[in-house]
């Protein structure tokens, strides 16, 4: 199975791989969009004061704006090392065995609200962009909708949708591809918020250990870190287990 994740609001600086402006991302039927949303970005962080409206920049994150000024000639790293947080933490790729980090190639997708899918080991700057951002004048949902029409027909595995609300809504999977969303839950029904991200990275770092190809093969995944994963359809529920 492939696994689709959201990125992380925060992100580790720097980076040693060369920058997009020598260096095209994959799928270049998304550059158009990515190109106009650099483009917008770009503008906008020419005026600091709608800048710091626009992207919400607090006195420690003004470093962001002079970042944005500056996604096409930045370094880059790997979108799996890039994004830090609860979900990566979770999933700790350093750990990895070689054979899951040779999954991690083939089966792991980010979806980025600057960049649209990608796959993960894909070399990104670091910026400031999500999908809570509103640009004037700029639908995000209806840009990437229209732009992955090219795309989403290249992903011919079954797709274990692990992204939040927030990052499905503006990139929706079509319908005709198989897809299972995944919702996480402690013990009483409740549905989890913040260890909602640690119980869905540890599933997906068991699925690149263990080699998930198929959705019956989920709750024994699930089961390897200690978690329970019930299926209906083409919806998850992950359980976490008391006092997770």
């Amino acid at each position: 199975m492939l696994i689709l994740l959201p990125p992380s609001e925060t992100k580790r600086s720097g980076g040693v791989g060369i920058s997009i402006d020598k260096s095209a991302i994959i799928w270049a039927a998304l550059d158009p969009a990515r190109d106009r949303l650099i483009a917008e970005i770009s503008k906008i962080c020419s005026d600091p004061a709608l800048a710091k409206k626009v992207f919400k920049l607090g006195p420690k994150s003004v470093g962001d704006l002079e970042a944005n000024k500056q996604l096409m000639s930045a370094p880059t790293m790997a979108a799996i090392e890039r994004y830090a947080g609860v979900v990566y933490d979770a999933i700790d790729y350093p750990s990895l065995s070689e054979v899951a980090k040779q999954r991690v190639q083939e089966r792991l997708f980010i979806q980025s609200a600057l960049f649209g899918l990608l796959p993960a080991t894909e070399q990104i700057p670091y910026y400031r962009f999500s999908a809570s951002t509103k640009l004037p004048g700029l639908n995000l949902r209806e840009l990437w909708i229209d732009a992955h029409k090219a795309v989403w027909p290249r992903l011919t595995r079954p797709i274990l949708d692990m992204r939040s609300k927030a990052y499905a809504e503006i990139n929706p999977i079509p319908e005709n591809l198989e897809s299972y969303s995944v919702d996480v839950f402690d013990q009483s029904g409740r549905a989890l918020n913040h260890f909602n991200k640690k119980a869905k990275g540890l599933l997906v770092k068991s699925a690149l250990e263990n080699n998930l190809e198929t959705i019956e093969q989920l709750p024994e995944i699930a089961k390897a870190v200690g978690l329970t994963a019930e299926t209906d359809g083409f919806s998850v529920r992950l359980i976490t287990p008391q006092g997770f």
